[in-house]
C-alpha cells in the first residue's frame, strides 16, 4: 500500500470521478421547467445526495423525487431525504396510485424519460 499522501489523495479524488455520471438531459430539462431559476440549486442538491448515497443514485429515483417535489426545493430535499432512507417509497409515491383494492396501479414509469411519460405531454 502506498502511504504517500499525494498518490492516496489522486486515488481517492479519481474514484470519486470515475462514479460521476452525466445527468440525462431530460433530468436537467424537467429541472428548468419546474423549478425555473432554482434549477441549479436543485441540481446541486440532487447530486450531492447521488453522489453520498450509493442507493441514490439512480436516474429512475432521480426523476420520482423530481415529480414528488413540484418544482419546491424544500419538498425536493424532503423527498431526497425520504428516498435516502429507502428509495421504494418514493418510487412508489411517484409511480403509483391507490386503487379500490390493496395492490397499487403502476401510472408512471420513470425508467424512461420525463418526455416518454405520457403525463408530460
Amino acid at each position: 500500500m502506498n502511504t504517500n499522501p499525494l498518490i492516496l489523495i489522486h486515488e481517492t479524488v479519481v474514484h470519486h470521478l470515475t462514479k460521476l455520471k452525466k445527468t440525462p438531459e431530460d433530468i436537467i430539462q424537467e429541472l428548468e421547467r419546474k423549478f425555473n431559476s432554482d434549477a441549479k440549486q436543485a441540481l446541486n442538491l440532487i447530486n450531492i445526495y447521488r453522489n453520498k448515497y450509493e442507493y441514490m443514485d439512480s436516474d429512475r429515483v432521480t426523476r420520482c423525487v423530481i415529480h414528488l417535489s413540484n418544482g419546491d426545493l424544500e419538498s425536493l430535499e424532503h423527498y431526497l431525504e425520504l428516498g435516502k432512507t429507502d428509495p421504494r417509497d418514493v418510487m412508489l409515491w411517484a409511480e403509483y396510485e391507490k386503487t379500490n383494492g390493496w395492490n397499487p396501479k403502476r401510472v408512471r414509469d420513470f425508467d424512461k424519460t420525463f418526455g416518454q411519460n405520457k403525463f408530460n405531454q
